[in-house]
């Protein structure tokens, strides 16, 4: 049996320092020769054959009749008096024992046989219980050199096994590399398994799924069989390693780039962790600390590519369809990109880009010559102006695969020589509607064509795109080029071209090879085009909510809760409410809420007290004191869908078309401490209580950061203006002040108007 002897600094015992003073108070006076042996006792630590932890602490004492006790000698031996018993060697011998002056000392003992389900009631459980007997001898020894009888106790120690976790590759995939990349983490429980530590050691191997007579057989269950007959696997372990080696070696390996793993053939990776006591994970597990996988040739990284106008693409492997995108001149195009190779095992060793390569094996077509960077994520901003260009990116991985993706951009003339363009994307019938909760197709048309055609060249015929007689597809890129402003009103419907256009795909959500609507109004936007948005927003969808790919609880935030997969995904920062209107949180009159703690305490939200009496210009902002003087006070609902019988009756329910951003109580709630610098609300809602939550909230903006940009530039023909935006259908509200507004932003845009 091996003998186990921790001493104080080479085996790890922990001694006190409290030193012996002895028995009585002077050196050793009587006759040599009549000399009596001291005694030793031990005064604290586990009963004789107790179950304890493996670090054990014990306190023991001594005395000399006639002397001083010099020190005391012990050694701690593998077995008891009974059961398994001690080997009688591991005790014989001066050198089996250890010398010590202190009191009392912690030992560290082994705990690594009999292993056994920790948790016999839960058959998951992945811990394992080890045991091991050991028996203490401790003896004093006076200033003479005489020895006591030797007092020993003996104890069984326990442990919880470690277990692994292996975290790359991740579950979910089982084709992996030729060269793969394994990281895991190990948990060593201390007395339970909610109170662990990092184990001592780790230990890994790879091999082929070979059965017992080492013939490869696919169809083995290897996994059981290493459960089972664990021996068979001795020889493939690696040495242990220190779980905090430097260079993360205790935590992770690359297989494959020393040794061959067979392509289209079977493997296991399995991990085992060994705590201080000797006990080693005895569970494996699939997909925990197991991984079986076939070793590939055709996998490649997976590479996503975002650029904040035309949206995010996925690719794998060498495709050479490229992605075609239309745009017009003068946008500034900021592309950025990201790969993983972590779902087969790999690792990205670096990207390359270009523009318009004719040959990819020519280095000085590509920035920087063409080495592979891995710190090069972004390309250099590229503003185009004419012509049919190709962008180009490459990744490689540390097997040597590459994935490449190409983006095609053809530069479409936005000519922008007409004044005005109405797109009519609210739908709506000729019934009879006497609740007014909807105008009817003539009524709705009749207001919209008596607004624009008071603007100069306007023709009905050619300037109204109606998107319910287009089979509600969005007007195409040439048609929006054609004009310097546009008016949309959008409608709550799902298949309107508002919610085609504006939705917005986060980082995180980006499929391969997806399809995504290049959002023309953003584009239009920088290139400096004027834009009038207004329409329905409730429970249904409808205004700039229609960013997310689903509807959202409300209140939501454009950063923070566009994926909802992924809550740091901030890529929401791209969408079109966030950059281009500048509006942060979005929140609505009537939609599907937030409950409990993702609201602030006491804070409710009704239709009786939330819905709108009226909006109030917001005189105080900069913006709309100064170029906007003209915007009437309020803006009051129209009488005519106010009426006693009326559905938006103020006596019985209020307004609820609306749709709120940056709500004070949610911002101040989620921590965000301001709006943007650019967020200028024109109008805030005077609710039906005063409690509301989304009283004196902005419902309306006015966009400034484009005429900002353009302002006072000699280098651009059209001319630098405001945009608009309301958060509600102007049709609903009074004649006059909607009249008023209209001037207000017509003369903005420096429309020519007709007389009378």
């Amino acid at each position: 049996m091996r003998k186990l002897v921790i001493s104080l600094i080479g085996l790890g015992v922990i001694l006190s320092l409290t030193m012996l003073t002895g028995c009585s108070d002077g050196l050793y006076t009587g006759d040599a020769s009549r000399n009596s042996a001291p005694e030793v006792w031990l005064s604290s630590g586990p009963v004789e054959g107790d179950t304890t932890g493996y670090q054990v602490h014990f306190y023991w004492s001594g005395w000399d009749p006639d002397g001083e006790v010099s020190h005391f000698e012990f050694c701690i031996v593998e077995g008891g008096l009974t059961g398994i018993g001690f080997n009688p060697a591991d005790t014989s011998g001066a050198d089996k024992w250890l010398a010590t002056t202190a009191h009392d000392s912690i030992f560290r003992v082994k705990a690594d046989e009999n292993p056994r389900a920790y948790d016999i009631n839960n058959p998951n459980s992945m811990y394992t219980r080890y045991d091991k007997t050991h028996t203490l001898f401790i003896r004093s020894v006076d200033l003479r050199g005489k020895g006591s009888e030797v007092e020993f106790r003996s104890f069984t120690a326990w442990t919880i096994a470690p277990i692994c976790f292996i975290e790359q590759p991740p579950i979910g995939t089982t084709t992996y590399s030729t060269v793969i990349t394994f990281r895991w983490t190990a948990r060593d429980p201390v007395d339970s398994p909610s109170n662990s530590q990092d184990p001592d050691s780790i230990r890994y191997l790879v091999s082929q799924v070979l059965n017992r007579e080492g013939i490869y057989q696919p169809d083995f269950l290897i996994i059981n069989n290493l459960n089972q007959n664990p021996q068979d696997y001795e020889d493939l372990w690696t040495d242990w390693i220190w779980y905090r080696a430097p260079g993360d070696s205790g935590k992770t390996t690359k297989i494959g780039d020393d040794e061959v793993l067979e392509i289209n053939k079977q493997h296991i990776f399995a991990v085992q962790a060994k705590d201080e006591a000797g006990a080693v994970t005895a569970i494996f597990r699939r997909d925990t600390n197991v991984k079986q996988f076939i070793a590939s040739a055709k996998q490649g990284p997976l590479l996503s590519i975002t650029e904040p106008f035309l949206g995010g693409y996925r690719f794998l492997g060498l495709t050479m369809n490229p992605v075609q995108r239309r745009l017009p001149p003068g946008v500034p195009l900021n592309f950025c990109w990201s790969a993983t190779a972590a779902d087969y095992g790999g690792e990205i060793v670096g990207y390359r880009y270009g523009w318009d390569i004719q040959d990819l094996e020519d280095p000085n077509q590509w920035e920087g010559e063409g080495s592979f960077n891995p710190f090069l994520l972004c390309a250099q901003e590229r503003t185009l102006f004419s012509g049919i260009h190709m962008f180009t990116v490459q990744v490689m991985d540390d097997g040597g695969r590459i994935t490449m993706a190409k983006i095609e951009v053809e530069i479409i003339q936005f000519s922008m020589d007409r004044e005005l363009m109405w797109v009519d994307d609210l739908p709506s019938t000729d019934d009879p509607n006497p609740s007014r909760t909807m105008p009817t197709e003539t009524e709705h048309d009749a207001f919209w064509l008596d607004i624009c055609g008071r603007v100069e060249g306007f023709l009905p015929d050619r300037d109204v795109y109606d998107v319910a007689s287009y089979n509600n597809v969005i007007p195409p890129i040439e048609t929006i080029g054609r004009y310097a402003n546009i008016i949309w009103i959008f409608s709550s419907t799902t298949t309107g071209a508002w919610r085609q256009i504006l939705p917005f795909t986060p980082e995180s959500m980006i499929g391969q090879s997806a399809t995504i609507t290049v959002n023309y109004l953003a584009l239009f936007l920088a290139k400096g085009g004027h834009l009038l948005t207004a329409g329905r927003s409730d429970r249904g969808g409808g205004g700039l909510t229609s960013a997310f790919l689903s509807n959202p609880l409300m209140p939501s935030s454009f950063k923070h809760d566009m994926s909802p997969i992924n809550p740091e995904d901030t890529s929401g920062v791209n969408s079109m409410p966030y950059k281009d209107y500048c509006a942060t949180v979005v929140d609505k009159v009537s939609a599907n809420f937030r409950t409990a703690d993702e609201m602030p305490a006491g804070v409710f939200r009704s239709l009786d007290r939330d819905a709108l009496r009226y909006g109030v210009k917001k005189v105080t902002d900069p913006v709309v004191a100064e170029h906007l003087g003209g915007f009437p006070a309020q803006m009051r609902l129209w009488s005519e869908i106010t009426c006693p019988s009326c559905f938006f009756n103020p006596a019985v329910r209020g307004f609820t078309y609306v749709e709120v951003y940056d709500p004070k109580y949610y911002m101040d709630f989620r921590l965000i401490p301001f709006s943007q610098g650019c967020f200028h609300p024109t109008y805030t809602m005077k609710a039906r209580s005063v409690l509301s939550p989304l009283e004196n909230q902005a419902i309306a903006l006015v966009i400034t950061k484009y005429r900002d940009k353009f302002y006072g530039r000699d280098d651009i023909t059209f001319i630098p203006a405001y945009s608009f935006h309301f958060g509600f259908p102007l049709w609903f509200f009074d004649r006059s002040d909607v009249n008023q507004v209209i001037d207000v932003i017509f003369n903005e845009w420096q429309l020519n108007l007709i007389e009378g």
